[in-house]
């Protein structure tokens, strides 16, 4: 197998349903063996759900299971079989900025996102 910029965005979708799942990339065999067939089968057989999802959301927010929601069909779209298929990173993060300002646009923006003031203490 070649390595191209096509198998680190399989990996980046790995990492992306690892964070919105709470799982491990590798799953016990009677699940599937690996978490994007757990998720792929899951969201073939469903709507995305607290069983998918990881424990820790507040899933009783419509606006954090509508953003998970987005963020795993991206995270599946970087995973798909054929690398002819998947999205370049830069695509991948346009969608992931769209998913956030759709978001937003339905909801007011936590005050943890506004922007850092100038402080003098602060370096990089």
């Amino acid at each position: 197998m070649k390595v191209t910029e096509k198998c680190d965005i399989y990996s980046f979708g790995v990492v992306l349903l690892e964070l919105v799942t709470g799982q491990c990339a590798i799953q016990p065999l009677e699940k599937g063996g690996d978490l994007v067939n757990l998720v792929r089968r899951t969201m073939n057989s469903m709507t995305p759900n607290s069983q998918v999802f990881d424990s820790r959301l507040d899933l009783n927010s419509k606006r954090v299971v509508e953003e998970m929601t987005l963020v795993m069909k991206i995270a599946l779209f970087c995973t798909s079989e054929s690398p002819l298929d998947r999205p370049s990173m830069r695509e991948v993060i346009s969608m992931l900025i769209d998913a956030r300002a759709s978001s937003c646009d339905s909801f007011s923006s936590p005050a943890s996102e506004s922007p850092i003031k100038d402080d003098s203490s602060f370096r990089l």
